[in-house]
C-alpha cells in the first residue's frame, strides 16, 4: 500500500512538473509575443487557439478518449492493441470527415469567428496533431509512463515557442501566420516520435464490439470535454467576433495573467487527488475537510494576490497598448475561486463512478456560459464576458453541490466551512476598486500589499500552530543539513 502510494506521488510529480513548466512557458512567452505581434495579430492567434480548443473533441467525436479506460478491461496485450487500432481508425475516420466539412465550409465557418478562410484551413493540421498526442497520453497514462508524457508535453511547448518566434520574424505582414505555422511545425516534429512510441501498442483492427464500447463510453464525454473549454474560450471568441481582434487580444492578456490561479488549481487537483481517495476509502472525513479548506484558503490568497497586482504584472509583461482589459483580472480570479470550490463535489462524481452526473453538470454550465455571453457581451462588452466567466463557474459550484447533496449523496466539506473564507475575502476585493482612485501608484501598491498580508493572517490564523510547527521542523532540518555539510568539509 505504501509502495503504491509512493508511485502515485512520483507520477503526480511528473505531471505537476509538466503542467507547471508548460503553463510557465505560456506565461513567459507573453512579453515576447506582445512585442512581436500587433494587438490585432495577437487577437487572431487567441481566437484561433480558442476555436481549436472548442473543436478538440468534435473533430474526432472523442473516439480516442476510451483507450485509457479499456486498458483496465483488456483480456491480454493483443486485445488492447486491437482496441487501440480500432479506436485510432475510428477517430481518424471522424477526423477526415470533419476536416472535409471544415475545408468546404471554411469561408462560412471563419465568418462566424472572424477568421479568414486560410486561417480556418490551419485548424485541420493542428487538430490532427492534438488527436495523435491524446492517443499517446491515453496509452502511456495507464501504463504509468508519466515521465514520457511530461517530456513530450514540455518539448512540444518549448519547440512551439521557438519555432513560432522564428516564423514570426519571417512574415513581413500578418505575423499571426508565423505563430500558427510555428506551432504546426513543432507539433509535426513531436508526433513523428509519438507515432513511433504508439506503434508497439497498435494493431490494425476494426472490430464492431470495440466500436460499441467506444461509442457507449466516449459519446457522453463530448459535452463534458466541450463544456470546460467553452467557459475558458467562448467569451474570447465571442468578443473577437463582435468587438474585433484587438479587443480579443486585450481580453486574452487579462485572462492569461489571471490563469496564474488556474495553475495553482491544477497543481492542487493533481497533488491532492491521491490523498482524497485515501481519505474517502478510509472515511477519514475530518482530515479531508481540513485539507480541502486549506486548499481553498491558498487558492483565495493566490487569487487575491493576482487580483491586486495583476495590472502591474500585465504592464511588466506586455506593451502598454495591450493593457486595455487588465481591469478585468480581479473578476476572472473570482471565477477561478468558484471553479476550485466546485471540485469539493465534482470529485465525488468520479469517486462514485457517476460520471454522467459530471457530464450533466458541466454541460449545464457550458450552455449557461454561451447564453450569458450572448446576453451580457451585447450589453456590457468585454466586462459582460468576464462576468459570464464568473457566473458560469458559480453555477458549476451550485449545481455540483445540488447533485452531490440530493443524488450522489457522498460526504463533502460543508458549505459553511467553504464559504467562510470566500465571504472573508469579498471586502478585500471591494477595497481593490477603491484603491484605483488613489493617485500615487506607490501608495496603491503599499496598500494592496498590506491588504494581502492582513488577508493571509486572517485566513490562516486558526492554522498558526501547524504553520509554526512546520516552519520549526523545516528550520531544524535545514540547520542539521548545514551541520552535516560543515562536518564533511572539515
Amino acid at each position: 500500500m505504501t509502495s503504491n502510494f509512493k508511485n502515485i506521488l512520483k507520477h503526480g510529480r511528473n505531471y505537476l512538473i509538466a503542467s507547471v513548466a508548460t503553463s510557465a512557458l505560456g506565461f513567459i512567452s507573453i512579453p515576447i509575443y506582445t512585442r512581436l505581434l500587433t494587438p490585432k495579430d495577437y487577437g487572431v492567434v487567441s481566437i484561433f487557439m480558442g476555436v481549436v480548443g472548442l473543436l478538440g473533441s468534435v473533430m474526432s467525436f472523442s473516439a480516442d478518449r476510451s483507450v485509457s479506460r479499456y486498458f483496465f478491461d483488456q483480456k491480454d496485450d493483443l486485445d488492447f492493441r486491437r482496441f487501440v487500432g480500432t479506436s485510432s481508425i475510428l477517430a481518424m475516420s471522424f477526423f477526415i470527415l470533419n476536416s472535409i466539412l471544415l475545408f468546404v465550409f471554411a469561408q462560412d465557418f471563419g465568418h462566424v469567428f472572424g477568421l479568414s478562410k486560410n486561417v480556418v484551413y490551419l485548424i485541420i493540421p493542428i487538430s490532427l496533431i492534438n488527436i495523435i498526442g491524446l492517443t499517446f497520453e491515453q496509452i502511456y497514462g495507464p501504463l504509468k509512463k508519466s515521465k514520457q508524457i511530461a517530456i513530450s508535453s514540455f518539448l512540444k511547448g518549448f519547440l512551439g515557442f521557438i519555432l513560432s518566434v522564428f516564423f514570426i520574424f519571417i512574415f513581413k505582414k500578418d505575423k499571426f501566420y508565423g505563430h500558427i505555422i510555428g506551432q504546426i511545425f513543432a507539433g509535426l516534429i513531436i508526433i513523428f516520435f509519438l507515432i513511433r512510441l504508439i506503434k508497439p501498442y497498435f494493431k490494425w483492427s476494426f472490430d464492431i464490439s470495440y466500436i460499441k464500447y467506444i461509442i457507449i463510453y466516449s459519446v457522453p464525454l463530448i459535452p463534458y470535454a466541450l463544456s470546460g473549454v467553452i467557459i475558458e474560450q467562448f467569451g474570447k471568441v465571442a468578443i473577437g467576433g463582435s468587438q474585433g481582434m484587438s479587443e480579443a487580444g486585450f481580453y486574452n492578456l487579462a485572462l492569461s495573467v489571471s490563469s496564474i490561479v488556474s495553475i495553482v488549481i491544477a497543481v492542487t487537483h493533481q497533488a491532492w487527488n491521491p490523498y482524497y481517495f485515501e481519505y474517502m476509502n478510509s472515511k477519514n472525513y475530518s482530515q479531508l475537510d481540513n485539507d480541502f479548506v486549506r486548499i481553498i484558503k491558498i487558492t483565495i490568497i493566490v487569487a487575491f494576490g493576482v487580483a491586486a497586482f495583476g495590472k502591474e504584472i500585465g504592464l511588466i509583461l506586455a506593451k502598454k497598448e495591450f493593457s486595455g482589459s487588465l481591469y478585468l483580472i480581479p473578476v476572472f480570479t473570482l471565477g477561478y475561486v468558484f471553479y476550485q470550490l466546485s471540485y469539493a463535489y465534482l470529485r465525488n462524481f468520479a469517486f462514485s463512478k457517476s460520471t454522467h452526473f459530471m457530464t450533466l453538470t458541466v454541460l449545464f454550465t457550458g450552455i449557461s456560459n454561451v447564453v450569458l455571453n450572448i446576453i451580457l457581451i451585447k450589453a456590457y462588452g468585454e466586462l459582460g464576458a468576464a462576468v459570464s466567466f464568473v457566473l458560469s463557474y458559480f453555477l458549476m459550484f451550485v449545481s455540483s453541490w445540488f447533485v452531490n447533496t440530493y443524488f450522489v449523496k457522498l460526504h463533502a466539506t460543508s458549505l459553511k466551512r467553504l464559504l467562510f473564507p470566500l465571504f472573508l475575502v469579498i471586502p478585500f476585493y471591494v477595497l481593490l476598486y477603491i484603491v484605483i482612485y488613489i493617485q500615487s501608484n506607490f501608495g496603491a501598491i503599499i496598500l494592496k500589499a498590506i491588504s494581502l498580508s492582513i488577508l493571509i493572517l486572517l485566513l490562516f490564523w486558526t492554522d498558526r500552530k501547524m504553520i509554526h510547527l512546520f516552519s520549526k521542523n523545516l528550520l531544524i532540518k535545514m540547520f542539521q543539513s548545514k551541520l552535516k555539510e560543515d562536518a564533511i568539509d572539515s
